[in-house]
């Protein structure tokens, strides 16, 4: 069995709840499960309410869904910047190296619209296109650049380069918590069976008990609720 597999058959939040519960009866019928056997005490009790604690302190896959999203976003938002300059200096590069297409090529020129797809390709582009205006920076220099735009155009290829590797870092982070929560979770539903197995001979005949004692399952089965969506960094062609 990996860290992954649930032995819960329902989302984390149902069976977060369905802990919650559970234990807020126990907290109540408990001394029913200390007469019934010795393995029940107080610190059995109290074991499960700290395995609850410390999985229900575990961030959702949602939260960590929105963290990503935000930093996708802001990498659009870079990626936009990065193809605002890039228009900009395709001005200069025209009136520096006029009529020679297969030059502006190398510039980029024909390689523009594909960069524009995703962050990890404008990245690329604007390696290449530092490695040409460096190339010909003399010429640049001579009639249309300064050393700032040189700047810029570094500024930029680095700081996409910092919100992709932040990107990175939030979808392994998510990774990591859904590993995190998922065995926590397995220890609280390890210790919650035992309970629920003795319930079954406590409260033989009592159906209105019985029914807080049986675990949830629901339609998804060991899926999450929410959506295990892909937060990417894909642009729209324009």
């Amino acid at each position: 069995m990996t860290s992954n597999t649930r032995l819960y058959n329902c989302s984390d939040a149902v069976f977060i709840s369905f802990s919650s519960q559970t234990i807020s009866i126990l907290d109540e019928e408990h001394s029913k499960f200390e007469s019934f056997s010795t393995y029940f005490k107080p610190e059995t009790l109290q074991l499960i309410k700290d395995q609850y604690n410390a999985a229900s302190s575990i961030p959702s896959d949602k939260v960590h869904i929105d963290i990503q999203a935000k930093a996708t976003d802001n990498i659009n938002k870079e990626v936009e910047e990065c193809a605002k300059l890039y228009q900009r200096c395709k001005f200069d590069i025209e009136l520096v190296f006029p009529n020679d297409k297969n030059l502006w090529n190398q510039f980029g020129f024909n390689d523009y619209l594909d960069a524009r797809k995703s962050a990890k390709n404008m990245y690329m582009f604007y390696s290449d296109f530092q490695f040409m205006v460096n190339l010909h920076k003399e010429d640049l220099m001579k009639t249309a650049w300064t050393e700032e735009m040189f700047t810029k155009i570094d500024e930029r290829k680095n700081n996409l380069k910092t919100l992709m590797d932040a990107q990175t870092k939030c979808m392994v982070e998510r990774g990591r918590a859904t590993e995190q929560r998922i065995e926590a979770l397995n220890v609280l539903y390890e210790s919650l069976a035992k309970y629920v197995k003795a319930a079954k001979y406590i409260y033989e005949g009592n159906d209105e008990m019985l029914k807080w004692f049986k675990f949830p399952v629901t339609a998804n089965g060991k899926k999450e609720e929410s959506v295990e969506e892909m937060v990417t960094d894909e642009q729209s062609d324009e």
